[in-house]
């Protein structure tokens, strides 16, 4: 009991600290300026390729094209199994209306090439030792969610379009919720970007211990695709609309203080982490105002905080595994 309490006064004595400007107006012109060099790339539209297919030739087609789009035709195509699923899905009427609406809102890839050229050349600032691919593929894969709208596969980019179709009513139909049908915006591609580059090429391993440090590990992560895009928005990077924007600017001291009061900042309780850190329209705890994933909002504060305190690079943040030592130095302190 006794280190239960001295763990918590921890807490309490970090927040009581002066805490330094998180307002991420102080470092965000210098995340602007840090561009690297322009990266040379190669697109290529996969979609294209296999929808417009001569069905009564179909085999013959996908062997024709399987050298130049390998991520997507590696497999054996002598499989009659393969072939068939490949061609029931350029069949499909869904996967069909798909690749139609994919068309029309990107009849080039003019905006898609500004978005990964700008996330590349800031990588490139931060990381030129890391060669990320210079392949980059479109798709249509049925919105599948067990694929992440944008993957590195192998040597290759891969960015599947038809999760970035604004909302269109096709999310509906498979039954995606309208929290997540609102995210699927153009804008949110440098994000999803930004977290793929992390999640491949960054992030070190972690195991899950408490709530304040998994609120860290998750801001880091949340920070990195702010030094991506830093001309990214709040509301885009966290995935929140202006409403709930406005409640958490409004109540951020005072959600802090409820986890600093109720003993939950050091929480490994699963009950705990499902508030703080679940998708969903809103936090129920809370108010119906209440954004989702409060663990990941605070967690950014958090670093903000840290970054501001500190002349530390990027690199150096990402390669910090204290990260109790990040909270404490943070000298994070929300006001109420």
């Amino acid at each position: 009991m006794k280190s239960s309490i001295n763990v918590v006064m921890v807490a309490l004595i970090a927040t009581l600290f002066a805490g330094c400007d998180s307002n991420k107006s102080s470092y965000k012109k210098q995340l602007e300026m840090n561009v690297g060099s322009v990266p040379q790339l190669t697109f290529y539209r996969y979609e294209d390729v296999l929808f417009n297919m001569d069905t009564s030739r179909f085999q013959q087609e996908l062997f024709a094209a399987q050298a130049e789009y390998r991520p997507f035709l590696e497999g054996d195509l002598s499989n009659p199994e393969a072939v068939k699923f490949l061609k029931d899905f350029a069949l499909d009427p869904f996967s069909v209306s798909l690749y139609q609406k994919v068309k029309a809102a990107y009849p080039d890839l003019h905006e898609v090439k500004t978005i990964v050229e700008g996330v590349y050349r800031h990588f490139n600032y931060y990381y030129p030792e890391i060669q990320l691919p210079e392949k980059v593929f479109t798709c249509v894969s049925g919105v599948n969610p067990d694929i992440p709208a944008v993957l590195f596969v192998d040597d290759a980019l891969v960015i599947s379009l038809d999760w970035y179709l604004n909302g269109d009513e096709a999310y509906e139909r498979i039954g995606m919720p309208k929290y997540m049908a609102e995210r699927t915006t153009i804008s949110s591609m440098a994000k999803d970007l930004g977290i793929q580059i992390y999640k491949t090429f960054i992030q070190e391993g972690h195991k899950q211990t408490n709530l304040l440090e998994e609120m860290v590990f998750v801001g880091k992560s949340l920070f990195f695709v702010e030094a991506m895009c830093p001309t990214i928005s709040d509301q885009m990077l966290l995935g929140y609309s202006d409403t709930q924007m406005d409640w958490i600017a409004e109540n951020e001291g005072n959600v802090w203080a409820d986890l600093v009061g109720n003993q939950r900042l050091y929480s490994s309780d699963y009950d705990v982490f499902r508030i703080f850190f679940a998708d969903g329209p809103f936090t129920n705890e809370y108010s119906h105002e209440a954004p989702p994933r409060l663990g990941e909002y605070l967690g950014l504060q958090i670093v903000r905080s840290y970054m501001n305190c500190h002349e530390c690079s990027l690199p150096n943040l990402m390669q910090n595994t204290d990260l109790q030592g990040v909270f404490q130095e943070s000298k994070y302190k929300p006001k109420k």
